[in-house]
């Protein structure tokens, strides 16, 4: 197990490498990219290897993210890519470090975007090793299965797959449900860590075709299912009304419902009956998405409420934590309380965020910081 200094000191390697290898234009372009500076969150640093779908599903944020017009593969190089994420402030490399997560602005394997997919995957897989998942409601054939764990062999793939019934009305061009059950089965036989993502969880939807999405993921060889809340906006909660989905307004978790503002709906009892239906299946509930990546890499973590997930939790030294933050010029007293880490953060706001997200990537902890 790799020493948190160890592992700030091999991001500086990584990126030197790259900074050799890379023009200055080429340099100049990947550090003016959002995957330089972009904040994790809870399931990790997103990857963008396009922007914009068009899959057409009335359940999705893309369009109030401002992101519109016809889905485009992103510029940047795999290796261009990596030296933006090795560039960001917030990122810690290797399977120790913090999580990426494929898939959350685009449909990753639409025409014209899986192959810069595909190239980003290896190159991640290859010069850093980060614990990497990939959400998907594409058809992934055979060949491409068996090249996704040929890539790399712990990769985590979530399999969305929210309704049966009315699913050409609620997702117009995504690929038919049954030929997604049969990506589970492809992912599966060349071993890939495959879990369905029942999300998001639509009221007089899930509840009804929820059993039967289940009892098919478990047929074709899931290792376990996500169930996750849909979350709208007015302009989804419209969509949906066109679609024959009524009555979610009287569901919100807040009132506050405007342009850009996503709320989630308040689908708890849906969920834990769905989620008794997969106990009962025989099928693992992950409690988040990155609780499947973490189960995909043999990992534990306590870093949120919905822990503790799976496996040991890395060994954690006070002082190795004090001098990796001191190495970037962050001055901290470290203590251990449990299985929370407290960092007394001396300094700006800047120094303290950046101390909790890298500590928590590494320590897979919750982690409490306060500023002196």
């Amino acid at each position: 197990m790799p020493k948190f200094v160890e592992l700030l000191e091999l991001k500086r390697e990584l990126r030197d490498q790259l900074e050799r290898k890379l023009t200055q234009r080429e340099r100049n372009e990947a550090l003016a990219d959002s995957h330089s500076r972009r904040e994790p969150r809870m399931c990790g640093l997103t990857v963008h290897p396009g922007r914009g779908c068009s899959l057409g599903c009335k359940y999705c944020y893309v369009e109030d993210m401002g992101i519109r017009g016809p889905p485009e593969s992103y510029k940047l190089s795999g290796l261009q890519l990596v030296y933006a994420i090795l560039s960001n402030t917030f990122f810690l490399p290797s399977e120790q470090g913090t999580m990426l997560a494929f898939g959350s602005i685009t449909e990753p394997f639409l025409p014209g975007i899986r192959e810069r997919t595909f190239e980003y995957l290896r190159a991640v897989s290859e010069l850093l090793g980060n614990p990497t998942q990939i959400s998907t409601k594409f058809y992934i054939g055979k060949e491409e299965s068996r090249i996704l764990g040929e890539i790399d062999p712990k990769l985590s793939v979530l399999v969305t797959i929210p309704c049966l019934s009315k699913a050409e009305v609620i997702e117009p061009y995504a690929p038919r449900p049954e030929l997604r059950f049969q990506t589970i089965r492809n992912l599966r036989d060349e071993s890939v860590h495959t879990s369905l993502f029942l999300r998001p969880i639509i009221p007089g939807v899930a509840d009804l075709d929820g059993p039967k999405i289940i009892e098919n993921a478990k047929s074709a060889g899931a290792n376990g299912v996500v169930l996750g809340t849909l979350r709208v906006t007015p302009s989804i909660l419209e969509r949906l009304r066109e679609a024959g989905i009524h009555e979610l307004e009287e569901l919100l978790t807040s009132k506050n419902i405007k342009r850009g503002r996503q709320v989630p709906i308040d689908t708890s009892s849906i969920k834990s009956s769905l989620r008794r239906v997969a106990l009962r299946a025989g099928l693992r509930v992950f409690p988040a998405a990155c609780s499947a990546n973490m189960d995909s890499h043999s990992l534990g973590c306590y870093a949120c409420s919905f822990g503790p997930c799976f496996g040991e939790l890395p060994p954690i030294d006070p002082e190795d934590i004090r001098e990796g933050l001191m190495s970037l010029g962050i001055a901290a007293d470290v203590y251990v309380k449990g299985e929370r880490l407290i960092l007394r953060v001396r300094g700006g706001v800047r120094r303290e965020k950046v101390a909790k997200y890298l500590v928590r990537a590494f320590a897979r902890r919750m982690v409490s910081t306060m500023r002196t």
